[in-house]
């Protein structure tokens, strides 16, 4: 009776162990990227600079931030890549790049992340509305879009502002493909972003030298 029945329950945990190491056997570990934005050449302060400036990291919707790749199948609807992933925070990794964009300008007499406690006139901030994959029936496009503003802060007041929007065809059919064209469209966006603010503070430091 003894070895009756213990040989059905030996049988069962044989098979559970055996669907223990085929679902170990199978595990798929996430794939993890992040954004190959050039480093910026760093030219030398200039006269021309208005004052300090503190970039703040940006602002991102819940579903960009969370750290899984975004791809959109339809207008209205988000999918994630469950197995890849941002290395880093895109919005950690954008400011960064809009900084040394910014410094390589000469645009302000220094230029500082937003970990500097140092007290700035100026700040830069922003919100990264889009970084996706967009299907668009057998085209698949890479799509940044940056809100950003420039505001004083000895007055409040905002002395810039502008959304900029740049899509990207994507070559390479893969997730290492669309991350290629998800930087090239970052870099893009930012340059017209920091090329938009050089324009708008030019025009006003010649409009106070007008006698």
């Amino acid at each position: 009776m003894t070895n009756t029945r213990q040989h059905p329950l030996r049988a069962a945990f044989a098979l559970i162990a055996a669907l223990a190491l085929s679902a170990c056997g199978s595990a798929r570990y996430p794939a993890y990227y992040t954004l190959h934005l050039e480093p910026s050449i760093h030219a030398p302060a200039s006269e021309r600079g208005i004052g300090s400036l503190t970039i703040k990291e940006l602002q991102c919707p819940d579903y960009l931030c969370e750290g899984r790749i975004v791809y959109r199948p339809a207008p209205a609807e988000v999918g994630f890549y469950q197995h890849h992933r941002w290395a880093v925070s895109p919005r950690a990794m954008i400011a960064q790049y809009l900084a040394e964009r910014v410094r390589a300008r000469s645009l302000f007499v220094s230029v500082s992340g937003d970990e500097s406690r140092v007290a700035a006139d100026f700040a830069l901030s922003g919100t990264l509305e889009r970084l996706e994959e967009v299907d668009d029936a057998r085209q698949v496009a890479a799509v940044c879009s940056i809100a950003a503003q420039l505001v004083d802060t000895r007055t409040g007041a905002v002395v810039w502002s502008r959304m900029a929007t740049e899509r990207v065809s994507v070559e390479q059919r893969d997730v290492a493909g669309v991350v290629d064209s998800l930087a090239t469209a970052v870099r893009a966006t930012v340059d017209r972003l920091v090329n938009d603010m050089e324009v708008e503070l030019e025009r006003r430091t010649a409009s106070r030298e007008v006698p």
